[in-house]
């Protein structure tokens, strides 16, 4: 022990006199770890890249929409050296990996994947650098979700020192105009566009940098697809290069991305185009080397065509999402975004029903909405959890007496797609040309209004027949009396008095007495095979019902039901309390001497529509 103390001491006193002696060069220090800033969505292409000094934090996904990639945007200081940390928390395994731009967008260098940490290293070269945080692999069949940090600092390595003019270079600058025939085609915005057809190829491509750019070179093509085509692009006849491939979306999103999945060092990759369009394919050579003869050749073929609309005149051309009418071609629809579609089929003469799909995350709030129907258009809505009759969970016909618009909320409780179908059954307008509505699916973190008409749950046809339309009668009465309508059908458990649905007045308040605390545990079900009990899978999610002292009329709970259908709390109050779930018009009084009797068990029961009942 006396031995280290002397040795430290020893330490202190040399490291004491070094700091009397005068210092003559610096040495570049990383900067001090900074409070990081935070990612916000959209950041899905350069455009919408966040900017950031130091430090950001951050999410990706593997779904096929939105949450693939990140854009962030840092300055930089030109001729420094600088480094780069991607910390990731991935406890799916989902590997990031980051790919590094100039400001003109313009790949500088690319780093590995890693579902930890990976680095990288650079040369600043312009004012500023665009970061590409991205999935590697990119499945939409199990969601994967990988937090990050990413932090900048200058490197304390020294700047690069310029070679000496007799030192042989690996790559000798080339003759003028040894590059290829597409050039110049660097970057996304110079994109070379290849012929619109079902195959299309670019011959003897290189990567000798065009006129007097600094290399590497890279390579950008456009090709036009249409949405539901299946296209494959890939290298061939390679000369020594070794190809990296990566297909990209219209605002730069990454879609596939290959190195030698093509065989040997060739790249291949197949997607599915979900919007009619340009697509963009880059091409990067993974070795230095830039001569004139050291090329390849890039083929695009559609290997599955898109389906084929029958021609129709122009007012009576079916919506841009045709044909959708299953939950297979459910046409994806960006959130906070109005779009306008019709009731005009695809195919032949008949009813025309919509199929949609959102992506939703849990614990944010959901609402989709029509809005300016065409004269006699009069729609009905039906939402799934999942891609199955038996995953629905409600639906709404008529906002409110003579408002024809059709609307739905829901609170998710899942990572996935939400289904929502739009349709008319048999309540087609009598000009189907003119047939138009607008939908728009918005998200918030509070609670939308409540829809005031509800619609029940439909069960698939025996026969595999899309269901019947309901008729056209409307009744504003407080609890919907169609055929098919969820007539909320409530079960007591623990207390003496039966429930009915019926309009409540406010009785007259109670003298004033201590509080009791009321414990209520709700179960809302439907009743699918109509055996008046709760089963498995029957409970409804994500219905919003609230708790008021009949007295007072505040407000003293509020929730939506789990995946289970289910919602407890526990509630204080002097008097009476009022149960009420505006979605299913249904309000329940519960006594003030509820909480000493126990727990007051309600089950609201949703029966299942009759056969003769319709939906979209």
């Amino acid at each position: 022990m006396k031995r280290q103390f002397t040795t430290i001491g020893l330490t202190a006193i040399v490291f004491s006199l070094l700091l009397s002696l005068p210092i003559a060069v610096a040495t570049p220090m990383r900067r001090p770890r900074a409070q990081a800033a935070t990612e916000s969505e959209p950041n899905n292409s350069f455009a919408e890249a966040d900017p950031f000094t130091d430090s950001i934090i951050g999410s990706v996904t593997n779904t096929p929409i939105e949450e693939t990639v990140d854009y962030l945007q840092t300055d930089t200081t030109e001729d420094l050296k600088y480094e780069a940390s991607l910390i990731i928390d991935s406890p799916e395994g989902l590997r990031l990996r980051m790919v590094l731009f100039n400001e003109d967008q313009q790949r500088v260098t690319t780093s590995s994947a890693s579902s930890t940490n990976v680095d990288l290293s650079w040369t600043a070269r312009s004012p500023s650098h665009y970061f590409r945080i991205e999935a590697v692999t990119v499945s939409t069949s199990t969601v994967k979700t990988a937090d990050y940090r990413l932090d900048v600092f200058e490197s304390a390595e020294p700047t690069d020192t310029p070679t000496p003019t007799n030192t042989p270079t690996a790559s000798p600058t080339p003759e003028p105009e040894a590059w290829d025939a597409y050039e110049p085609n660097d970057s996304f915005p110079e994109a070379y566009t290849l012929a619109i057809a079902t195959s299309v190829a670019a011959r003897d491509l290189n990567f000798v940098p065009y006129e007097d750019r600094p290399g590497p070179d890279q390579d950008w093509f456009a090709f036009y697809a249409r949405q539901g085509g299946t296209y494959e692009a890939g290298t061939e006849n390679l000369m020594n290069v070794d190809t990296t491939m990566e297909v990209l979306d219209a605002n730069g999103g990454l879609v596939e991305s290959s190195d030698n999945e093509g065989g040997g060092f060739a790249s291949r990759a197949v997607w599915v185009a979900t919007y009619t369009g340009y697509y963009y394919i880059h091409v990067e050579n993974a070795i230095d080397t830039r001569g004139p003869d050291d090329v390849y050749d890039l083929v695009v073929d559609e290997v599955e065509a898109a389906p084929t609309v029958t021609p129709r005149p122009v007012r009576a051309t079916a919506d841009e999402c045709e044909p959708n009418p299953d939950f297979e071609s459910a046409c994806v629809l960006p959130l906070n975004q109005t779009q306008t579609f019709n009731f005009v089929p695809a195919f032949g003469p008949g009813p025309d029903n919509d199929f949609y799909r959102v992506w939703v995350k849990p614990g944010l709030h959901y609402r989709c909405e029509t809005s300016d129907l065409s004269p006699g258009v009069d729609p009905n809505m039906i939402v799934f959890t999942g891609p199955s009759w038996d995953q629905s969970i409600g639906g709404n016909d008529d906002i409110a007496p003579c408002n024809f618009n059709s609307a739905f909320n829901y609170y998710a409780t899942y990572s996935g797609w939400l289904y929502v179908l739009v349709g008319t059954g048999d309540r087609t307008p009598s000009d189907v040309l003119d047939s138009d509505y607008s939908l728009t699916c918005e998200k918030s973190t509070t609670p939308f209004m409540a829809t005031s008409t509800p619609r029940a749950q439909p069960t698939r046809d025996p026969s595999g027949k899309l269901p019947t339309a309901e008729p056209t009668v409307r009744q504003p009465t407080p609890t919907p009396t169609r055929a098919g309508s969820p007539i909320a059908t409530p079960t007591p458990q623990r207390q003496t008095q039966a429930l009915s649905v019926r309009p409540l007045t406010t009785p007259t308040p109670p003298v004033p007495s201590a509080p009791r605390f009321i414990p209520i545990d709700l179960l809302v079900y439907y009743d699918a095979n109509g055996d008046v009990q709760p089963g498995a899978g029957e409970g409804v999610t994500g219905i919003w019902a609230q708790v008021y002292g009949v007295a007072t009329n505040e407000l003293l709970a509020q929730g939506y039901t789990d995946t289970q259908g289910r919602l407890s709390f526990t509630v204080s109050a002097q008097g009476p309390v009022r149960l009420s779930i505006p979605f299913l018009g249904f309000s329940h009084l519960i006594t003030a001497d509820a909480g000493a009797e126990g727990e007051t068990s309600i089950q609201v029961r949703v029966p299942p529509r009759s056969p003769s009942g319709g939906t979209p």
